[in-house]
């Protein structure tokens, strides 16, 4: 029943990107897919009718439902994948309608093929590559599989398209080399064509914004992202100003479109939180890696006066035979980091605790609590204004919740914070 609803989703789309032929611009590598759509859709919607993936639109189902106009999938409901269909049905056959002038199109994989599947639904005009990582690795196999897989993206415009790649991603970078000048490459090196410089993170009337100089071809252009911190929203916020280059915009208008650019929900976002705190919100996911990643940004966040830097990191799970060590090792690097304050979230951040009292964090500035519900309370108890919180935990600890505690703004919870649709 799957692979017969995924073929007719398949038809439909190619049925519908034959009949309105947009521009498409894929996204795709092991990191920053999401920020990267999110910022490409902000730049070119100021210029074009721009469509992009919603949510985990990326895969064999998703990728269809993005092209169809469809923001929501059927679920488990018949009825509501017939609706979906009929829909596509008279998108695709039915009297012509408005449809988007640019799609956005963030693609998965997980297994090889997958994004050559994919890319022959909707060959895309642009493809972004932005970083080749551990990921998939049980299926895709090291390293060098998931460069083949990944690099299927570049190859699907090989003939025709432009590449737009990650200068600094020595396994990215190189895939250009077939399409000479049709490939653009950004970054922060010196051989990026599209390149940031003097980036720093600042604050001004409780504002958290990032700014950095968008040079391209040698001519610079200042950029503020605002509520946006972190080296990741920057490399972005750079593909995003390679794909307006490769549809022929000018590149004074680009800060313009970054200026509207929103982080994803739960990736190094800045939220304004009660008594004027600052909260940073990291709860999309965790590993080791990624919260050494996320103190080191947070250390570099400006803090007024006496404001103090909380953390709250919860469990880092399916880490298995490494889960002891490796949370010994993120409590030492909490404690070398300069927060003020420490909680452990969960029962494997008990020895996240003793790493970082082990590291010479004194007792009373470590905490751990059993859920992301106790650690709320706690912090809601405790923190001041100009107060600045992390919160960083994997997706099983829920520690979104810490964040919808503690945000200014509650009521926008289900716009601004991960895991929405399940929690309520």
């Amino acid at each position: 029943m799957l692979l017969r609803l995924q073929a007719l989703l398949a038809f439909l789309a190619r049925a519908v990107l034959t009949r309105y032929r947009p521009r498409i611009v894929a996204v795709a590598g092991s990191v920053g897919k999401t920020s990267t759509t999110r910022a490409v859709a902000a730049v070119l919607g100021r210029a074009f009718p721009t469509r992009a993936s919603a949510k985990n639109h990326n895969n064999e189902i998703g990728v269809p439902l993005t092209v169809l106009g469809e923001a929501r999938s059927g679920g488990r409901s018949p009825f509501a994948w017939l609706g979906i269909l009929w829909r596509g049905f008279r998108l695709a056959f039915g009297p012509e309608r408005a449809y988007p002038k640019v799609l956005v199109l963030e693609m998965a994989t997980d297994k090889p093929g997958d994004l050559a599947y994919l890319t022959a639904i909707a060959p895309p005009d642009i493809a972004v590559l932005t970083a080749v990582a551990e990921e998939h690795t049980a299926s895709l196999g090291d390293l060098d599989g998931v460069a083949e897989e990944e690099g299927e993206i570049v190859r699907s415009v090989a003939e025709r398209g432009t590449a737009v790649l990650n200068a600094d991603d020595p396994r990215v970078a190189p895939m250009g080399e077939p399409l000479g000048e049709r490939a653009i490459r950004y970054g922060f090196g010196q051989g990026a064509r599209v390149r940031a410089e003097r980036v720093a993170v600042e604050s001004a009337l409780g504002t958290v914004f990032t700014r950095f100089d968008l040079v391209i071809d040698g001519i610079r252009h200042p950029v503020n992202l605002s509520e946006a911190i972190g080296d990741g929203n920057v490399y972005a916020a750079l593909a995003a100003s390679g794909v307006a280059l490769a549809l022929g915009l000018d590149p004074a208008a680009i800060p313009y479109g970054l200026a509207e650019y929103q982080p994803p929900p739960g990736r190094l976002r800045v939220l304004p939180g009660v008594k004027r705190t600052v909260i940073v919100d990291d709860t999309y996911n965790a590993s080791p890696r990624a919260v050494e990643l996320a103190l080191a940004t947070f250390r570099a966040l400006p803090a007024e006066g006496g404001a103090r830097r909380y953390a709250a990191l919860g469990d880092m799970l399916e880490l298995g035979a490494l889960t002891e060590a490796s949370h010994r090792r993120i409590g030492a690097a909490a404690a070398a980091s300069g927060l003020d304050v420490l909680i452990g979230v969960g029962p494997a951040a008990a020895e996240l605790c003793r790493g970082a009292r082990e590291a010479g964090m004194p007792d009373e500035r470590v905490f751990h609590m059993d859920d992301a519900a106790e650690a709320g309370k706690f912090l809601q108890d405790r923190i001041h204004p100009g107060d600045l919180i992390l919160v960083k935990g994997s997706r099983g600890m829920r520690m979104e919740r810490i964040v919808k505690e503690l945000m200014a703004e509650p009521e926008r919870a289900a716009e601004l914070l991960v895991g929405q649709e399940k929690n309520g």
